[in-house]
């Protein structure tokens, strides 16, 4: 294991639902396979810094077994800074990328879609818990993936 930290960014909308969902997530699956090299972020295109979680998104992940860090995530708002900041910037929608790397210049702007094929992660923000958890339980078997491309190698 190298010394360099893996620096992988997920981006959503708010960074209040799919994001910290994913950022919990995949922290988690980290954490089982005992990597401590990473650090794991997120951001939100049209966030509002400060802002806790959705309520939904945490009694989602806690439905779907995850542990949840005692500090609660808030969100931070995207700014161009973190595109030189982070090694991998994992956006939920095909409008993140393009907010973020306009011009698609940029390999490490990329779509969880682009790594598994399941298209768009749907933006549960308003809709019942049941919606929530089905989102938590894709990202739970796309993180898996993701892991396995960004940290093993594939």
């Amino acid at each position: 294991m190298s010394s360099k930290k893996i620096k992988v960014l997920f981006v959503c909308t708010g960074n209040i639902c799919r994001s910290p969902m994913a950022q919990v997530i995949f922290a988690n699956i980290c954490e089982k396979h005992g990597r401590k090299d990473l650090v794991i972020k997120g951001a939100g295109t049209g966030a509002r810094d400060g802002e806790n979680m959705t309520a939904d998104a945490y009694r989602a992940l806690k439905s779907c077994g995850e542990k949840i860090p005692p500090q609660p995530l808030s969100s931070t708002r995207w700014d161009d800074d973190m595109l030189n900041e982070f090694d991998h910037i994992v956006c939920m929608a095909r409008n993140h990328a393009r907010i973020i790397d306009l011009d698609g210049e940029h390999a490490h702007v990329y779509t969880l879609d682009s790594v598994t094929g399941g298209g768009d992660v749907f933006d549960p923000w308003a809709y019942p818990l049941e919606v929530y958890k089905d989102v938590c339980k894709r990202l739970q078997a796309d993180l898996e993936i993701l892991y396995n491309e960004i940290v093993t190698g594939g």
